[in-house]
């Protein structure tokens, strides 16, 4: 295991040998984050970090875990990157990457096989994000593998800007934009072309878990709504998807595709005599659609549209867009928000975040994790209050997806940690140390 230390202010990078003393204590993912974070804290550095199972045949195992402080508040916040984010990076070379220092200009980093490269990206800034995406493109002949990338947004130090993995958004809701922002760092592109390295019978342990859930009552092949039904949305709300989507998706490696792929047809009110066109994009925010629906119910799909390519949070958004008005004064007012910060009070958010929420998890967990893992919970009249924020901090430590973890509560720590080991002694050993892992992250 490596792991990687870039200073943005000398343009240098750093690959450093792992210490087994820090898998050992933390297993990885989150809490050997919050580790890393705790050993550079004077350089409020972003630690991005993988789990043990990320990249690998478990289900689901797509993880990278960005760990840092929130520009606005100073709390600690762990973003899960989905997707391929956690094997893109792993397959690079490096585990695990502490970003310091901030850059005198705006920076790319490329990660290719354990090297680390900078580029100039003055020419992104102000571009919105479809359009940086092609310039980066051209700064490598090679095509990006996957790329975490900020917006004119957070150019503009917008408080609602959020990243985008690739052209299709994030669960950035607390940040994590505006950081690399201030840092002068633009996007971060991970190219993995090595493999790894699994016992023999993984691959047998992975299709056995995988048919596991498919007979799983609560496996429905519906995508993305699958995910409203269990956080319980309105009946419009859910129509909407029902009427625009046309694939479903899933990460690395998911056995359970909640994400999907929308159409839907518009005429642009600003452009005079425009004729209907038909418009796509990926749905990978669940919260961020509910609150955008729920809001504009007609004109959802077009807005959130324009909230990625403008690398703006729909959830932000939506709480500040009237209830009332035309498309065209909302796609407006939407250009103007990513050109200067709008205000926004906590009393605002936190209303927000509890109706979603619906006052079962704790708004200091659900903000610990980024404010966009859906609020799903086991049915039952029963329900642990901390059965979110454990589930969560586990998938998240493993290197998994929590949205998985959370769908299927059946899913036992010990199953995913046989990927790891197969010996009664080191799974208890184990199992112990993400307990106790999980509980340092829950209180940190």
């Amino acid at each position: 295991m490596k792991m990687t230390v870039v200073d943005l202010a000398r343009s240098s990078a750093e690959i450093l040998p792992l210490s087994n003393q820090l898998p050992a204590e933390t297993v990885g993912g989150a809490a050997a984050n919050l580790s890393l974070f705790d050993q550079y804290r004077d350089d409020d550095p972003l630690v991005l970090g993988v789990g043990p199972l990320t990249g690998s045949f478990a289900p689901a195992s797509c993880v990278l875990v960005a760990t840092f402080r929130t520009p606005m508040s100073g709390q600690m916040c762990h973003i899960p990157l989905m997707l391929q984010a956690g094997p893109e990076m792993k397959f690079s070379g490096t585990d695990f990457m502490i970003i310091r220092g901030r850059a005198a200009r705006p920076r790319a980093l490329y990660v290719d096989n354990g090297t680390v490269r900078f580029f100039p990206a003055d020419h992104i800034r102000q571009l919105d994000i479809p359009q940086a995406m092609n310039a980066l493109r051209q700064l490598d002949r090679s095509l990006p593998r996957f790329t975490i990338l900020t917006g004119p947004a957070a150019d503009n130090g917008v408080s609602h800007a959020a990243i985008s993995l690739g052209a299709w958004g994030s669960l950035d809701k607390r940040g994590l934009a505006r950081w690399m922002a201030a840092r002068n760092l633009k996007a971060i592109n991970f190219t993995g072309t090595g493999g790894l390295t699994f016992g023999r019978e993984n691959l047998a342990m992975g299709r056995r878990m995988a048919q596991h859930l498919a007979s799983h009552n609560g496996f429905k092949r519906q995508g993305f709504t699958t995910i409203l039904d269990r956080v319980g949305v309105e009946t419009e709300v859910r129509k909407i998807i029902v009427k625009s989507k046309k694939k479903d998706l899933a990460c690395y490696n998911c056995p359970f595709p909640c994400m999907g792929y929308v159409e839907f047809k518009w005429r642009d009110p600003r452009l005079k005599g425009a004729r209907k066109t038909r418009g796509g994009m990926f749905l990978l925010d669940h919260t961020g659609f509910i609150a955008m629906a729920r809001k504009r119910q007609a004109d959802a799909l077009v807005l959130i549209r324009e909230c990625l390519r403008f690398g703006l949070d729909p959830s932000a958004v939506a709480r500040v867009l009237p209830q009332e008005g035309t498309l065209e004064t909302s796609l407006e007012s939407i250009a103007e928000m990513a050109r200067v910060a709008t205000g926004r009070t906590k009393m605002d958010e936190n209303q927000a975040i509890d109706q979603l929420c619906q006052g079962k998890i704790s708004l200091r967990e659900y903000a610990l994790f980024g404010l966009g893992i859906p609020p799903i919970l086991p049915g039952g009249a029963e329900v642990d209050p901390e059965f979110w924020g454990k589930r969560v901090a586990m998938s998240m430590i493993l290197g998994v997806c929590p949205t998985l973890m959370l769908l299927f509560p059946t899913i036992d720590v010990a199953d995913l940690l046989r990927f790891v080991t197969v010996e009664d002694g080191d799974l208890k050993t184990l199992r112990d140390i993400v307990s106790s892992r999980v509980q340092w992250i829950l209180t940190n």
